[in-house]
């Protein structure tokens, strides 16, 4: 067969692997289908592009996010099977996943039953859940890195900015994610944790029940200051009924600003989800005879490859049947078995791949010292395609014919020689990268006054040919603008760096009495009244003066409002009483937000006088309790903490998890657990999403047994 066949063409490979399709962009470089021939497995290709192979962080991203996933032996999870390399450029192989990103769900016409968006959230927090225990926060948790299978199943995938262990892949400082379902925490720069992942969900989940985002802007400044400073707006899941206020607590622990006050791990906020799902499955009912009898003969029709009529059915049947989760999921794969048929008509050109190409001449050109290029072969294709291919024998080869094919080679190789030197009077015009800096960081950049998308501390990239001077400006909620005017190129190793001065206005706070200590929302500030302020006009801020002994005041100042005094009056509190609280085992005592002790038994508290409301908590023994008491003024009162009995769980199987008031427990059964007096919910969860639910009344001193059966 002579070069330039079809048979020829299709030998373009990636390490072992024939590369058979191209299946789309990655988070750092191309995904292509492969065919490992040895097992007669499809993969997917994960290979850098050339613009990020030799790029020392690039390539170690590359290198954790393979590391990562291998780890992570998980449904929920894609599989790795190799870290490899060829002619000096990493590849990752892992399973090829039929199906379709959430993102692309999300953004078409195609609506997601509530049962199908509980579901698939609820899977993407166990999978998180598992790697968060294997010590890998992911960071960059967003519908596209989510894959919808055909089955139903979700999987987590692009561990590229995963952190693994002690690995750190970014400079101080830098933020690494996707802005909209970024973190806090993750915008300010700070140290990680499964909670930051926990929060990008609460923003996923957020989208699928309110159909666009819950932290919107103009561009990534707004949305950034945003996620740090502003609550989204409220869901409106009233037609949802007791399920909806379920979600919308649900949506609101996830995304609280303070990682202390969300959901301590994905798996918890997997199993409220799991709860919400169950609900509303048994809200909708199970889909009825004839609809599931219009499903299978709509699936018969696609498997023998008639995906236009199946397409129409399942339309029909997903209209008159809305909460129908397996036919929206047969639509979805219906439709893309339409699109792709549609593509692969006879006499199609055949796919080619110059970025691929670029990448290993590119790779070629640039190999360490020492190491031994492999044979290749250039195959002149259709007019103006060029391929590279690894070298295999072709049917009918012979000495003869190799020697044909090396002596036609040199004579390429000397063309593309004189070709290079041409080039080279004539280089082709480059992108010039510019890093950005400012502090604080998180700032939009723009370009002649125009928005980039940039943030700092980020990259620039400034298309070719580049201009002789361009003007920057960096611009920061609470900042004045900082714009700077630049000559390109800037020498080697150079950025831009600018500190943004606080747009402020000035404000006299007084109180009476005077010498309260001061905060400015919620954080505490340097002095005591009376005191001169600083506040930033564009946002709404509260100031509270506080005084042992006195009442706590607030003044709102509202968002652009005039600067001018404060003046606040302390009302004066009642001598402070003793609070003597009678227990036998260790506990926390809060009063209105603070923690007046920690872990002690018995503990003696000075409280305000008056009616208080205090609670108490231990974890150990299932106690969360509010106690409102008389707090007598320079006198002692006494608060009983509940006295204990003993806890027996069973359950019929016993292959399930055990939860009290909501938290996991442990695996049954539970032989006299010590727990407070009172009422316990107890939950049961087997492996196959199935739940139960009962409540027991503890009572001191005796033993309460609870039996939990599967349905």
């Amino acid at each position: 067969m002579l070069p330039g066949t079809s048979e020829a063409r299709t030998q373009i490979r990636i390490g072992r692997y024939r590369v058979t399709g191209r299946v789309g962009r990655g988070g750092m470089g191309m995904v292509y289908r492969g065919l490992d021939e040895a097992l007669e497995r499809e993969v997917a290709l994960k290979t850098l592009t050339s613009e990020g192979s030799f790029d020392a962080d690039s390539r170690k991203r590359f290198e954790v996010e393979a590391k990562a996933a291998a780890r992570l032996q998980h449904p929920n999870i894609v599989i790795v099977y190799e870290l490899g390399e060829d002619r000096g450029i990493p590849y990752i192989a892992m399973e090829m996943l039929a199906g379709v990103d959430l993102e692309a769900v999300m953004r078409s016409q195609e609506p997601l039953c509530l049962a199908e968006k509980l579901d698939v959230v609820a899977q993407v927090c166990r999978g998180l859940a598992y790697a968060h225990e294997h010590g890998i926060v992911h960071r960059d948790i967003k519908p596209s890195n989510i894959r919808l299978l055909d089955d139903g199943s979700a999987k987590i995938m692009d561990f590229g900015i995963a952190k693994l262990g002690a690995t750190h892949l970014t400079k101080t400082g830098m933020m690494v994610g996707t802005v909209h379902y970024m973190s806090p925490e993750q915008v300010r720069g700070k140290t990680l944790d499964g909670r930051s992942d926990v929060f990008s969900v609460g923003v996923i989940l957020y989208e699928l029940l309110a159909g666009q985002r819950p932290f919107r802007g103009e561009g990534a400044t707004q949305v950034l200051y945003k996620i740090v400073n502003e609550a989204p707006p409220p869901l409106d899941l009233a037609p949802l009924g007791a399920a909806g206020e379920t979600l919308r607590e649900i949506v609101g622990r996830a995304l609280a600003k303070d990682p202390d006050a969300r959901y301590p791990n994905a798996g918890v906020l997997a199993a409220d989800l799991a709860a919400a799902l169950e609900e509303a499955r048994r809200a909708a009912g199970p889909p009825p005879a004839a609809a599931v009898v219009a499903l299978a003969d709509a699936r018969r029709e696609l498997r023998d490859g008639r995906s236009g009529r199946a397409a129409e059915a399942l339309r029909a049947l997903t209209r008159e049947h809305p909460g129908y989760v397996e036919a929206h999921r047969a639509l979805r794969t219906a439709v893309r078995e339409q699109k792709s048929r549609a593509l692969a008509k006879p006499g199609a050109p055949l796919e080619v791949y110059p970025e691929l190409e670029a990448t290993f001449q590119a790779t070629a050109t640039r190999r360490e010292a020492g190491t031994e290029l492999q044979p290749t072969v250039v195959v002149a294709g259709e007019p103006g395609e060029t391929r590279l291919l690894s070298h295999e024998p072709l049917p009918g080869e012979g000495p003869g014919r190799r020697a044909w094919l090396w002596t036609g080679l040199g004579l390429l190789v000397v063309i593309a020689l004189a070709a290079g030197v041409l080039l080279r009077r004539a280089p082709a015009p480059m992108q010039l990268r510019l890093p950005v800096r400012s502090q604080p960081i998180g700032a939009a950049v723009l370009v002649d006054g125009r928005e980039t998308g940039v943030v700092t501390n980020g990259e620039l990239v400034l298309p070719a040919p580049a201009p002789a001077q361009v003007a920057l400006t960096f611009r920061k909620a609470g900042h004045l603008d900082e714009t700077r005017t630049l000559r390109l190129p800037l020498p080697a190793g150079e950025a831009v760096s600018v500190t943004l001065q606080a747009a402020v206005s000035s404000w006299k706070l007084k109180s009476e009495p005077a010498g309260a200590a001061v905060t400015i929302d919620g954080a505490r500030v340097a002095g005591v009244t009376p005191l001169e302020l600083t506040l930033d006009p564009a946002n709404e801020h509260r100031v509270a003066a506080s005084l042992d002994g006195f009442g706590t005041q607030e003044a709102r100042i509202a968002k652009g409002q005039a600067p001018g005094p404060i003046e606040l009056t302390l009302p004066k509190l009642a001598p402070p009483g003793t609070v003597a609280v009678s227990s036998s085992y260790p506990l926390d005592v809060l009063w209105r937000g603070k923690t007046l002790a920690r872990g002690q038994v018995s503990p003696r508290l000075s409280v305000a006088g008056g009616r208080q409301l205090l609670t108490l908590v231990a974890p150990a023994v299932f106690l969360r309790a509010d106690f409102e008491l008389d707090v007598r003024s320079g006198g002692e009162t006494v608060l009983v903490a509940p006295a204990l009995g003993r806890l027996n769980v069973r359950a019929n199987p016993d292959n399930c998890q055990i939860f009290v008031n909501g938290a996991f427990l442990d695996y049954p059964p539970i032989l006299d657990r010590p727990a407070a007096a009172g009422r316990l919910s107890v939950g049961f969860r087997w492996p196959d999403g199935t739940r139960a639910e009962q409540a027991v009344e503890v009572r001191t001193g005796a033993p309460a047994f609870v039996v939990g059966q599967k349905p």
